[in-house]
């Protein structure tokens, strides 16, 4: 480092900000230092850098072990936990943030009062550099908005489309072919999904996606159209049911809405849910594994910290987490 210093006519100091992209050095002189570095061969050792960044840190603080914000977006402070899925999410993530010398903590983006700068200078006050950004509810409440450059950050899932930071999810293109398959596997032909546009849109559309390709390699007598509405209603669902008489449905509905139903061999009407939880009961259906979903999503951002990496990223990357099928009631 001294030697870059040296050929730039900077401080070590200097280079060591600029080697770690601290936006305390001026623009020009950074480009200048690893400009420099650049024909002087010089290669950080990012974990040394990495070390060293959290034992200044460490030294404000009294302790090292650095703190992951898990930001929600609730209308309320604990409305996410409402849903097991970014429950599982959070408890997956603070047991592997405990094994790397991390730990988790639920912060609240849309606290009344608090601003998005606010909030900003709040993290870093708090020493907090790495954040995970849980998933938005159903409708949406408000962006989550930060100043960006200063944290390490990720998504879980797709339904925070902005800003298009890294993001770890289930396989859901995979989920519904996994579904497919154990359907096809037990000899079911006719197979029906039926899914809320808006529950889709928030998985990329994987999963009309994925039923639409089945569908392309089946003989037409078995395909069934896509029940895809704006909202699921009921009647409108019973009138898709009675007109298209699917063997099984692969959805998100509740099982009670195919209680008593036959289909055309006499059997009842299977259902395989593409979210499954403990909580719904006896239901096959696919684990998102949603709690492996929060365990990689820190490994995205404790990547990030040991490179010294901030910021949204030019190239964001997608981390896909399989599912696995359940066997329950229903099929």
């Amino acid at each position: 480092m001294k030697e870059v210093a040296a050929a730039a006519g900077v401080s070590v100091m200097a280079v060591s900000r600029a080697l770690r992209n601290e936006p305390r050095i001026a623009p020009a002189t950074r480009d200048k230092i690893l400009r420099v570095a650049g024909e002087l061969g010089y290669r950080p050792n990012p974990l040394v850098g990495a070390l060293m960044s959290e034992l200044r840190r460490a030294g404000k603080r009294g302790s090292v072990g650095q703190t992951i914000a898990f930001l929600t977006s609730h209308a309320e402070a604990d409305g996410w936990k409402r849903h097991p899925a970014p429950l599982a999410m959070f408890s997956g993530a603070c047991e592997r943030a405990e094994k790397l010398g991390f730990k988790l903590e639920p912060v609240w983006a849309l606290e009344p009062k608090v601003t998005s700068t606010r909030l900003g200078k709040i993290l870093r006050a708090r020493g907090i550099r790495g954040l995970i950004v849980a998933p938005s509810p159903v409708p949406p409440v408000g962006p989550v908005s930060l100043d960006w450059d200063n944290f390490a950050s990720v998504a879980l899932g797709y339904s925070v489309r902005e800003p298009k930071l890294h993001r770890v999810t289930n396989h859901h293109l995979e989920s519904m072919r996994l579904a497919l398959a154990e359907l096809t596997r037990r000899g079911y032909r006719r197979i029906g999904l039926a899914v809320a546009a808006f529950h889709d849109n928030r998985v990329m559309n994987y999963w009309a996606t994925g039923f639409l390709h089945y569908q392309s390699n089946v003989p037409d007598r078995d395909r069934v159209p896509l029940f895809i509405p704006n909202r699921l209603v009921r009647r409108e669902f019973d009138e898709w049911l009675n007109c298209h008489h699917p063997e099984v449905v692969i959805g998100t509905i509740g099982l009670n809405w195919l209680q008593g139903r036959k289909n055309q061999a006499g059997k009842p009407v299977g259902l395989v849910s593409l979210d499954y939880y403990p909580e719904y009961g006896d239901v096959t259906g696919i684990d998102q594994n949603n709690a492996a979903v929060g365990a990689a999503a820190v490994d995205v951002v404790v990547e990030q910290l040991f490179h010294n990496e901030r910021g949204i990223p030019e190239l964001p990357r997608v981390v896909m987490v399989e599912g696995r099928w359940l066997d329950g009631g229903g099929v």
